[in-house]
């Protein structure tokens, strides 16, 4: 069962990679018509593209950093710096996704604020996960030096 859950991450980790590399690749076409249906938007259309291509990088680099720690999981390979940094990334990544999807809320696209609420909360939990294994992996260590 394990091996079928570690699996199935690494199934939806590609699966999101080529989702979001496909919505990189075909947000001019919708975003033209997403941004037609937004009253004013034409004066800030190039900020709504920026700031879209900005989170939707961010979430291809977390994505890559999500196969990194799967593949760390899959090497048994837990309670390590570098378990700790990936989630790290991931973190900064999701609250910096966050925070630039604000200004979109503001610029008249409704759902931002939700994805901004989403993003900074995942952030937040992963921050704390991260520093939670970062404890877990300071007692291996201490264990492991006094045996």
């Amino acid at each position: 069962m394990k091996r079928f859950s570690l699996i199935l991450s690494y199934l939806f980790c590609i699966i999101g990679f080529v989702v979001f590399l496909g919505m990189s690749v075909a947000f001019p076409i919708i975003g033209v018509n997403r941004v037609a249906t937004v009253p004013n938007a034409d004066d800030h259309a190039g900020i709504i593209y920026v700031l879209s291509y900005l989170i939707l990088s961010l979430v291809l680099a977390s994505d890559v950093c999500l196969f990194l720690l799967l593949d760390s999981i899959r090497k048994k390979r837990f309670f390590t710096e570098r378990s700790v940094q990936l989630l790290q990334s991931i973190s900064w990544a999701a609250i910096a996704a966050g925070l630039l999807a604000v200004p979109l809320f503001f610029l008249f696209i409704r759902e931002a604020l939700f994805i901004s609420f989403v993003a900074l909360f995942l952030g937040v939990v992963l921050r704390v996960v991260a520093d939670v294994i970062r404890r877990a992996n300071e007692i291996k260590e201490e264990n492991d030096a006094t045996i």
